[in-house]
């Protein structure tokens, strides 16, 4: 018997990277303007960012990607107002399927697309020396570190192809039963309140008045929906309302420990070290030290 063999179809594969940055800007960051014959992707992980581009202007939110084209111009610009955390991939791929990005430039990521992004942005760290270019690789990076950024670039590219082409199936695949739907919609309006009430003292029991549910239930409902339990996600929530405080420049710490529900600043300082590795005097002393440069 011959057996015949079917060569896979690659329809968009990435052939080079020039760099892959993540960047905790303060709100009052100066860009330069750039164009290249490579293609780009940023993504805002925190905070808001505007866009001015060859192809149109564009305010980016937390959740955004924007694609910039070969040879298209481009330059952030701060708004003044929430400091950005941004991830920034160059790279080259000369397939067809990338005219598609010529005319699609802003995606709103979901459930599926953020997976893969978050995929993308462990790996590059494992891969790569932080914000560094040339790019330079890590020389203790886990077996085939590269070919998985590779692979997973690839991925959200074909993602983000996906999910503007098939916005109702990428629905349905994402939301597939009503119970879902609902355990959605309760764990945004918890993360809601959490992100209202940040420098109030709150507990899994004053939670559970507030939805009327049981501790159990509501502790089980967020994990399944957010993927982490309410307590730990308020800390990080803190954590990270914490550092855009700094970068912003407008509190001192025990401003922000007592805008953030701190008990003291000294609590304060132990946590944000627990969480960020450096206390929030050495992290504001390496954002300024930043921006001099």
């Amino acid at each position: 018997m011959d057996f015949i063999k079917h060569r896979l179809r690659e329809q968009l594969v990435v052939n080079d990277i020039y760099t892959c940055y993540y960047f905790e800007q303060s709100n009052r960051e100066q860009y330069v303007a750039e164009i290249h014959d490579f293609w780009e992707i940023v993504y805002v992980d925190k905070g808001e960012v505007n866009a001015n581009t060859g192809s149109g202007y564009y305010r980016l939110n937390q959740g955004n990607i924007l694609v910039h084209s070969p040879n298209e111009y481009h330059q952030l610009e701060s708004t003044g107002s929430n400091a950005p955390n941004l991830f920034i991939v160059t790279f080259r791929c000369e397939d067809e399927a990338m005219a598609f990005f010529d005319e699609n430039k802003l995606f709103r990521i979901g459930q599926t697309e953020h997976a893969a992004l978050a995929r993308l942005m462990k790996e590059g760290q494992d891969a790569f020396s932080p914000n560094e270019y040339p790019i330079a690789p890590r020389p203790e990076a886990a077996f085939a570190a590269e070919q998985l950024f590779k692979l997973y670039l690839e991925q959200l590219l074909i993602l983000l192809i996906r999910q503007a082409r098939s916005a109702r199936q990428q629905t349905e695949q994402l939301m597939s039963t009503t119970a879902e739907n609902q355990s959605a919609h309760m764990g945004k309006r918890i993360i809601a309140y959490l992100e209202q009430n940040l420098s109030a003292k709150i507990t899994l029991d004053g939670l559970a008045a507030q939805f009327s549910m049981s501790r159990t239930q509501l502790n089980i409902l967020f994990k399944r929906t957010v993927g982490i339990g309410i307590i730990a996600y308020l800390n990080r929530l803190r954590i990270e309302r914490a550092k855009a405080y700094i970068r912003e420049d407008i509190y001192n710490l025990t401003e922000i420990s007592n805008l953030l529900g701190y008990s003291s600043v000294h609590y304060f300082s132990r946590q944000f070290k627990l969480s960020v590795g450096m206390t929030p005097s050495e992290y504001a002393r390496t954002i300024k030290a930043r921006n001099e440069r």
